[in-house]
């Protein structure tokens, strides 16, 4: 089963809620989650009315599978609230591409052994080879295939490109959290 998400984090990878709860009831009073939904063990959420609304799709034709599980294949759309946890987390699935370094765009094509090291060492900082600029880990320029944190909103059944958060939408957050968000694409399998 391939799982394909578009994944909302905070801008500021150290940021956290301060209630799980209020953000929930905002993005259901605004009709972006709907009902609950169990899913593999844990709590999702259907797609709420304004969804759609909320996402912008590209592309001619989209597919949204809004039904149920197994009712519309592996990639039925749902949300997942991620978090907060204690620790700072990276994800990153088979999609992702060398990061550039935020100074002069040097590529680091060895992303995988750099995400290592901040796992063993998070206050380590990255050193680019080409302008000698130190950096931590989570401010590369991950190209929306990576992203850092201690909250992610999993939006599940959304393939790479095809939808991106409106502004509305990052609007509401900003105001539930007190802290700006980015979006970056996960592909498993």
């Amino acid at each position: 089963m391939a799982d394909n998400q578009l994944i909302l984090c905070p801008l500021d990878s150290t940021a956290s809620l301060h209630s799980k709860r209020d953000l929930l009831y905002r993005l259901e009073q605004i009709g972006f989650i709907g009902t609950p939904l169990m899913f593999e063990g844990q709590q999702h959420y259907r797609p709420g009315a304004s969804f759609l609304q909320l996402l912008t799709f590209l592309g001619c034709s989209p597919v949204v599978a809004l039904g149920e599980p197994g009712a519309t294949g592996d990639e039925f759309c749902h949300i997942q609230l991620d978090g907060p946890s204690d620790e700072l987390r990276f994800i990153g699935g088979s999609n992702v591409k060398s990061p550039r370094c935020p100074g002069c765009g040097f590529r680091a094509e060895n992303w995988q052994e750099i995400v290592a090291l901040w796992q063993a060492t998070p206050e380590q900082r990255w050193r680019c080879p080409l302008c000698g600029k130190e950096y931590h880990v989570p401010q590369l320029r991950w190209r929306q295939c990576a992203g850092f944190g201690r909250l992610f909103l999993r939006i599940w059944g959304v393939f790479e490109g095809e939808a991106v958060p409106s502004e509305d939408l990052f609007r509401v957050l900003r105001e539930v959290s007190g802290f700006e968000w980015q979006y970056f694409y996960f592909r498993q399998g």
